[in-house]
């Protein structure tokens, strides 16, 4: 059984994995680069306490005590794409010149752009399913108050609007939902959940799911909770 050192040092080898550059990573945490080296060397006997862990935590925008649990590849990589995709600004103008500063230019309208590279399975009577998006990658463009989003692209058939197939889902990777809004439920297991929150209470969730039926969950149970902030239409998908 590994330990909990051995658990936060895997999951952040495969956050630099997916991250690309140790050096971007490294920028990002606001350490320096042979401090990050420290914990990851083969012979390295520094191991990650809890100071760093939660700092590489707050800087991914994930809950405090991720680091400490095993995470697939998915998983991660949907983090990682999320991140990108919030420091991806897109600046609009009423001009297809793009001069920096031309007078044209309204630099305080901005939109956020995200990548649909992840698809959400939904087909009635069968349980919901996360893959990857193999086909041609499209954009959505999300609000920009958004702190952490993510997108999912639906396939499947048997549900009416708005988890239509062909439709986009726009989440906050991690939040606490509203009572009455949509929520996409992500547990431990593997198992989705998809449906209208409604609430919690002595260590339980309760939805009113997409399929129509009232589902209680364990918190503990639950990897993460990402409320809906939109759906997008086909027509919208560019």
């Amino acid at each position: 059984m590994q330990t909990v050192y051995e658990i936060r040092k895997s999951n952040l080898l495969e956050i630099l994995e997916q991250f690309g550059s140790r050096k971007a990573f490294c920028e990002r945490l606001g350490i320096e680069y042979n401090l990050l080296n420290q914990y990851l060397g083969k012979k390295s006997q520094k191991n990650i306490g809890d100071k760093f862990a939660a700092r590489v935590t707050d800087a991914l925008h994930v809950p405090t005590g991720w680091l400490d649990h095993p995470h697939d590849k998915l998983a991660i990589k949907n983090i990682i794409q999320s991140q990108v995709a919030t420091d991806s600004v897109v600046h609009l103008s009423n001009t297809t010149d793009n001069v920096e500063n031309h007078p044209s230019i309204d630099q305080s309208n901005t939109l956020r752009m995200v990548s649909l590279t992840n698809i959400l399975k939904m087909s009635k009577g069968e349980n919901l399913e996360l893959s990857a998006n193999t086909e041609e990658i499209k954009n959505i463009h999300v609000p920009t108050g958004m702190i952490n989003p993510i997108a999912y692209l639906i396939k499947g058939t048997g549900f009416a609007k708005p988890y239509r197939n062909g439709y986009a889902v726009v989440c906050e990777y991690t939040g606490q939902p509203v009572a009455g809004e949509e929520v996409l439920i992500f547990c431990k297991n593997g198992s989705i959940y998809a449906g209208e929150y409604l609430f919690e209470q002595d260590g339980l969730v309760k939805i009113d799911s997409v399929e129509g039926a009232l589902e209680t969950l364990q918190k503990d149970s639950i990897e993460r909770m990402s409320p809906v902030k939109m759906f997008i239409s086909p027509s919208q998908i560019i």
